[in-house]
């Protein structure tokens, strides 16, 4: 896979990084190989965060890659916490570094490659966090900063203080929304937009047809109303442009979607999970389909801004209180 440059940094990375939201257990063998397989593909920007398994993503991480250290590029995050009671964001300046210290502690590092802010509080000034994240460029312990599910205004006011590498938020044929503003804010200031959740979840890949066809324990998906029997029976029938498009090709309809984030007018990169190492292999491939102009057309008119039924993943700045 060809390498390219994240933002107008020197951290490398393929056309594809690698989600690790899932990647949590050394012991497990299947991880181990698609980790390693990832950077022997050159797909070797591993995105994690401190909230990932309550910490078990970064140790795995650390565990696994202490040793090809130097053909990895790691991401990890901070700012989101989990409690027994929900989510609680803590992005103030006193709690960055010490966010940090752990999470270097659990990667066994000296330094993360790219650190975001994983979620925004409008009670805490972006200047500010951001100006506690610089400090950690500054001390050597983090070489580039970005941010996650945010806003194209926080992102400018984020920019003047530090330069952003990165922005993180949900991106894909189902989920368009930041095509207004985000997108055009990137291309603007050289920052590349990093896509989660390219393939929604499965969904794009039609394993996820009916609401049943989600595992019980899967509150993650099951709490998104695009994932209702009644949405879905509206989403499904987006899927046809995919598949048709995916026939002509030749390829795969998670490859095709995969594809169409590498033609946008915007400086993509996508970052799919895979738990086995077939369904690495399989997203690797989606980075030499050609799709033509009439192909990407036809995706873009079946799969239109607000053509979908449901929410989805994205998750918005906390308002003030």
């Amino acid at each position: 896979m060809k390498s390219r440059k994240i933002g107008k940094t020197e951290l490398l990375s393929g056309l594809f990084g690698l989600g690790c939201n899932k990647m949590l257990d050394p012991n497990n063998a299947d991880m181990v190989a698609v980790a390693h397989e990832a950077i022997d593909i050159g797909m070797n920007q591993f995105d994690g965060a401190d909230v990932y398994g309550e910490g078990k993503c970064e140790i795995f991480l650390g565990t696994i890659l202490k040793s090809r250290r130097d053909e990895a590029t790691i991401v990890s995050k901070f700012g989101m916490i989990r409690t027994p009671q929900g989510a609680v964001v803590n992005v103030k300046p006193d709690y960055v570094k010490q966010a940090c210290d752990a999470s270097l502690g659990r990667l066994q590092m000296d330094h993360i490659d790219l650190y975001y802010q994983h979620r925004m509080d409008l009670n805490v000034p972006i200047e500010d966090t951001v100006g506690a994240m610089a400090g950690l460029v500054k001390a050597g312990k983090v070489k580039e900063i970005g941010l996650c599910n945010t806003t194209s205004d926080l992102i400018r006011r984020a920019h003047k203080v530090h330069p952003i590498a990165a922005v993180q938020m949900e991106y894909s044929l189902m989920e368009r929304g930041v095509e207004k503003d985000v997108l055009p804010t990137c291309k603007e200031l050289g920052i590349t937009f990093v896509a989660y959740g390219p393939l929604t979840y499965a969904f794009l890949a039609g394993e996820v047809k009916k609401h049943d066809d989600l595992p019980q324990n899967d509150a993650f998906r099951r709490r998104q109303s695009r994932f209702t029997d009644e949405n879905l029976d509206h989403n499904v029938k987006m899927l046809a442009a995919l598949n048709q498009v995916a026939t002509e090709v030749g390829a795969t309809p998670a490859q095709i979607a995969l594809a169409w984030c590498l033609h946008r007018p915007f400086d993509v990169l996508p970052i799919p999970g895979s738990s086995k190492p077939k369904h690495l292999e399989e997203n690797a491939e989606a980075a030499d389909v050609h799709l033509t102009e009439s192909q990407v057309k036809l995706l873009d008119s079946s799969f239109s801004v607000g053509a979908a039924k449901g929410d989805g993943a994205m998750m918005a700045p906390v308002s003030p209180r």
